[in-house]
């Protein structure tokens, strides 16, 4: 019984970590495959580009994969090609987390705080 609970207990470990790596994985992937350029700093989107904070895992996943694929249902959408065609599997799992699971604090180290010039506030 005791191999029991210590079996998961392990598991419990290695999952909490995998997802914590996975998570941080896609989140650096977001910002240095310049994802934020388009979809914003937080994910947020704009008039033009989709929102991918919070969105359903399993949408995201299939969205990325298509766009690997050359799928797309609009000819908007196929810019994405060219960024998704770069992804590994791994990569496509990895910021398909961070985005499901985006939490905007996160992401504070990729703000901008300096105007164009840069002067500071």
């Amino acid at each position: 019984m005791k191999k029991y609970y210590v079996l998961i207990i392990v598991l419990l470990f290695y999952t909490t970590n995998n997802f914590a790596d996975t998570y941080k994985n896609g989140y650096d992937l977001y910002y240095q495959k310049g994802c934020n350029n388009c979809h914003g700093t937080h994910a947020e989107g704009s008039s033009y580009y989709p929102r991918l904070a919070n969105k359903d895992k399993k949408y995201l996943l299939k969205k990325l994969r298509d766009f690997k694929a050359g799928k797309a249902r609009s000819q908007k959408a196929q810019i994405m090609f060219t960024f998704a065609n770069s992804l590994k599997k791994k990569e496509i799992e990895e910021l398909s987390l961070f985005l499901s699971e985006f939490k905007k604090d996160m992401s504070t180290n990729y703000e901008i705080s300096d105007d164009l010039l840069g002067g500071s506030n």
